[in-house]
């Protein structure tokens, strides 16, 4: 008893910390030990908000039951598992249809390497800012790898990490708006960004380091290739077409103003409507039945996954409660920490708590910048962005609440641990080239 006293001092001045990498690993271990991932990640959510919440045991337990029945029916929840089930909807229309089986024939046809295939398809689907997007390209990475012999963890390793490729930059992802707000244009934001994410696709060649031959032996092209290709992707063309424009309307609509009811519109509408549109069309282009349209909308998967959407929601609800980001943020200051390293390891541990790139830039940037402003100047700004960016991006990509990860395990049936363990090497060097370019930027006086 003296050592855990002894204990819980020695981490008091990181106790929202501590907590908070507790629960992951706790939801870590208990989906090692066969515990299904909602009940998981229920459980860490419990753990987080009675550890963190002030009151007595009894208030504790009320006010963290109240933020998980409001995480549980928030807008956003409902909102998030709305487009949920239009992409399991769109992803089951396309594989009856055969739509997905003729997107990677023709991606095989142009691309000529198996893994080159395997890497294309998540980065095609992930130019859409669809919220868990990487179910979507799910299926095609799986078709793609075909005969290959490729563990399940590294099928969703290789979906997850090239789904996430374009989001340093592209102006699509919410995450990018807020922070390109940091400097001062778009062109200079993308001058600085875009490295990273040549970085994080040169990073991700290591997923294919024990692939044999399939990288460098090579077909000739197929005549047509291209053009098979853009005309089976229609699905993903229809969702841009739709969502471009739904999403500018919603914008000069200032839906975001009209409290959380508006903003899970202004969040989630333009990519529902450019979905809905899509399962229509493909319904049709491939003569669907009434039987097959059925299966699809009843799978057991879809109501799996869910489950699974409202249990992550209710998880980031207890950790705002409980104020988990900005009492993280209080303590590494608190300690004294370096400017670079607050500047790399806030946005990394936000990412991580929240999952989310827009999580990671609305709670750390807000902080860490006008630290960095009053210390070195508005006109350093941009490398410091591109720094912070980088790392809270890997937090993101690190968390098992980001909905992307979580869903392209479930699909894979692949544990949380195995797929760490094909992304780690991938993210210490991205880790390393983003720490590198900063360097590099400051040394120039950039």
């Amino acid at each position: 008893m003296a050592q855990l006293t002894a204990l819980g001092r020695a981490l008091e001045p990181v106790e929202a910390l501590a907590t908070t990498l507790g629960a992951f690993a706790l939801i870590l271990l208990l989906t090692r030990l066969k515990v299904p991932l909602v009940a998981a990640v229920l459980v860490g959510a419990a753990f987080e908000g009675l550890l963190l919440a002030s009151g007595a045991p009894a208030d504790r337990g009320v006010a963290i039951t109240r933020a998980a029945a409001s995480g549980a029916v928030h807008p956003q929840t409902l909102g998030l598992a709305a487009v949920t089930v239009l992409l399991l909807a769109l992803s089951g229309t396309m594989q009856r249809g055969g739509q997905m089986e003729r997107i990677v024939a023709a991606a095989r046809a142009l691309l000529r390497r198996p893994s080159l295939t395997m890497a294309a398809l998540p980065a095609l689907i992930g130019l859409l800012p669809m919220p868990g997007g990487a179910l979507f390209s799910a299926p095609m990475v799986e078709s793609a790898a075909g005969g290959q012999g490729r563990s399940r963890a590294k099928l969703s390793a290789v979906n997850y990490w090239f789904r996430h490729i374009w989001e340093h930059w592209w102006p699509l992802y919410p995450g990018v708006l807020v922070a390109m707000t940091y400097v001062p244009s778009y062109a200079i934001f993308v001058a600085y960004q875009f490295p990273l994410g040549v970085f994080m696709v040169t990073a991700g060649l290591l997923l294919f380091r024990k692939t044999g031959t399939d990288l460098h032996a090579a077909r000739p092209a197929q005549h047509g290739a291209a053009r098979r290709l853009l005309a089976a992707a229609a699905p993903v063309w229809i969702i841009l077409a739709v969502c471009v424009p739904a999403m500018l309307a919603a914008h000069w609509g200032k839906l975001d103003q009209l409290g959380p009811i508006g903003e899970a519109a202004d969040k989630f509408a333009p990519i529902a409507l450019g979905v809905a549109v899509s399962v229509g069309w493909t319904m049709h282009r491939n003569r669907l039945g009434l039987r097959e349209v059925r299966s699809v909308w009843l799978s057991r998967r879809l109501i799996e996954m869910v489950l699974l959407v409202v249990a992550v929601m209710v998880f980031r609800q207890v950790l705002s409660a409980v104020d988990a980001g900005n009492r993280i943020a209080a303590e590494l200051t608190g300690l004294r920490v370096p400017l670079v390293v607050v500047a790399a390891a806030l946005p990394f541990i936000a990412g991580l708590v929240t999952g989310l790139a827009i999580g990671f830039v609305g709670t750390s940037f807000p902080i860490v910048l006008p630290m960095v402003a009053a210390a070195e100047g508005a006109a350093a700004l941009p490398a410091w962005v591109a720094l912070a960016y980088a790392f809270g991006h890997l937090g993101q990509m690190t968390s098992p609440l980001h909905v992307c990860h979580v869903m392209s395990n479930r699909y894979f049936r692949a544990s949380f641990a195995s797929v760490y363990r094909q992304i780690i090497p991938s993210m210490l060097v991205t880790a390393a080239l983003a720490g590198g370019y900063f360097a590099v930027l400051r040394a120039l006086g950039l």
